[in-house]
């Protein structure tokens, strides 16, 4: 058993318009432990509207977070599985933008962004968060929200790893594994999320993961490359101008371990 996963990160309409770069990231791979289990990695990122390099912090968060998780699961497999592991995680983010931030002379807030991250076993997955997005995890056959997104003291605002508060909003659990997990930034929570019933929009989802579970290796690229298109499209523009991150992700029989940055 292994996982087929693809995800994009794709610049809102808003940014596009006035030539600002993407702020979201992700990171995704499928690794295995020294007794050959399988472990699907993967994080999402969405630098802060008002950070001024907003890109290299959701950047840093999740090739650093994901090289940290990478590490620990090839090293011990789901005994890696603890809320320790994402402290470790955040502590290792929070070193990098800290140095990335002294390398440009300016503050660790000109950085800001979220994080979401999972790392899934055979038998235990562990999901973590800062800030708002989400990860939805396919539970007793429905997609349910790890986390709701939490939402800062006001409207519009959430909380960042480079907040000085960061550790007491890192929200960690451990439970049974899954088969089936959506990671997505901010962008498109509004689309994914009922935030009336704090439910899974599962109609969002359904197409998605109905074409995943059919491919092969070798469309990998092309369903990377359909996701984009989808993410950056009219019928996703016209509901959000926010940047966009999606990853989608079922384990399968016969799946290629594939990663992406």
């Amino acid at each position: 058993m292994n996982w087929a996963v693809v995800g994009a990160s794709v610049v809102g309409s808003s940014h596009s318009h006035s030539s600002d770069p993407c702020q979201d990231s992700c990171f995704y791979h499928v690794t295995v432990d020294a007794a050959g289990a399988s472990y699907l990695v993967a994080l999402a990122a969405d630098g802060a509207g008002s950070a001024k390099f907003g890109e290299i912090g959701s950047e840093i968060a999740c090739e650093t977070g994901g090289q940290t998780l990478l590490a620990e699961v090839e090293r011990s497999g789901e005994g890696a599985f603890s809320p320790s592991l994402a402290s470790r995680v955040l502590d290792a983010v929070q070193a990098k933008i800290e140095s990335a931030a002294m390398e440009r002379e300016v503050t660790t807030r000109d950085l800001a962004c979220t994080m979401l991250g999972a790392i899934i076993g055979p038998t235990q997955a562990t999901y973590f968060q800062v800030g708002d997005g989400a990860i939805v995890a396919r539970r007793d056959g429905v997609l349910s929200p790890v986390f709701w997104p939490e939402s800062g003291e006001y409207a519009n605002m959430t909380y960042f790893v480079t907040d000085a508060n960061a550790a007491a909003h890192l929200r960690c659990e451990t439970r049974d594994t899954t088969d089936e997990v959506a990671l997505f930034t901010d962008g498109l929570q509004r689309l994914a999320l009922v935030f009336a019933t704090q439910t899974v929009h599962e109609p969002f989802f359904q197409p998605m993961f109905t074409v995943l579970r059919a491919s092969s290796d070798d469309q990998t690229d092309e369903l990377c490359s359909a996701l984009k298109r989808f993410l950056a499209g009219d019928a996703i523009n016209e509901r959000t101008d926010d940047d966009k991150t999606l990853i989608l992700a079922t384990r399968m029989s016969g799946a290629g371990s594939v990663g992406g940055v």
